[in-house]
């Protein structure tokens, strides 16, 4: 879709009685990852919220690369505190780096129950990561007629580590999790290597972890045609299950 029309934070009501559910979207992404996700979940009354990391979804080249992991785990957080005003238990789940934030709020926030991580890079990173990020300014620049200034390399380099940085923090606390924690993997993902799912479920040893694999899936499991009815189901499968 052009970014003229670039999307809204995703927030849905649901029952009280059941877990409120926050979806965290992926590096470049934005909330409309979470659209199909959000509707099929709260179609089965679950409140849902999916926010918008800063510097995504904007018509800006840099976007992302003008922020840091620590700000949108910052910005999980509050998605998760805001959530759990109406609802006591949260589930959060997340889409490539969303999923590294979904997975630090199972090792750190109380009344987070379960959650998961969507196709996320979690143990050997994205070997595409430079690519991805100059395909997505480049989308950018044709829309907006804006290019980038500044030594764009760098910046990119910078944002690769200080991810790294973050999800090995994430791989440190693993053994702490006793939670509930759903994977979810393409077998045709095109942004990391599909073998890091199981090698990330393996991390959680001391939780009830278990992993979907959708064979001819790429990486975008939440509208991929050939993996996005079976999330759905999937997802509210583990929900039930807490």
């Amino acid at each position: 879709p052009p970014l003229l029309n670039y999307p809204e934070p995703i927030i849905l009501p649901g029952r009280p009685d059941l877990p409120g559910v926050v979806l965290f979207h992926s590096f470049t992404g934005s909330s409309r990852d979470m659209r199909l996700l959000a509707r099929d979940l709260n179609a089965a009354g679950y409140a849902v919220s999916a926010p918008i990391f800063s510097g995504h979804a904007k018509k800006t080249p840099l976007g992302p690369l003008n922020y840091h992991p620590a700000d949108w785990w910052r910005e999980a957080q509050a998605a998760i505190t805001a959530m759990q005003r109406n609802h006591h238990y949260v589930a959060a789940f997340g889409l490539s780096m969303g999923g590294n934030f979904a997975l630090r709020a199972l090792e750190t926030m109380p009344n987070v129950i379960g959650g998961g991580a969507f196709a996320t890079p979690l143990v050997d990173g994205s070997p595409y990561f430079a690519r991805t990020v100059h395909g997505y300014m480049d989308y950018i620049e044709r829309e907006s007629g804006q290019r980038a200034d500044g030594d764009v390399t760098s910046a990119i380099d910078a944002q690769r580590q200080a991810l790294r940085h973050f999800a090995h923090a994430t791989i440190e606390a693993a053994g702490s999790v006793h939670v509930p924690v759903l994977f979810a993997q393409g077998g045709q993902d095109s942004v990391i290597t599909p073998g890091t799912a199981l090698k990330s479920l393996h991390l959680f040893r001391h939780a009830p972890a278990s992993l979907v694999w959708y064979p001819q899936a790429d990486h975008i499991l939440t509208s991929d045609p050939r993996s996005q009815v079976q999330l759905g189901r999937d997802v509210l499968g583990f929900l039930g299950r807490l």
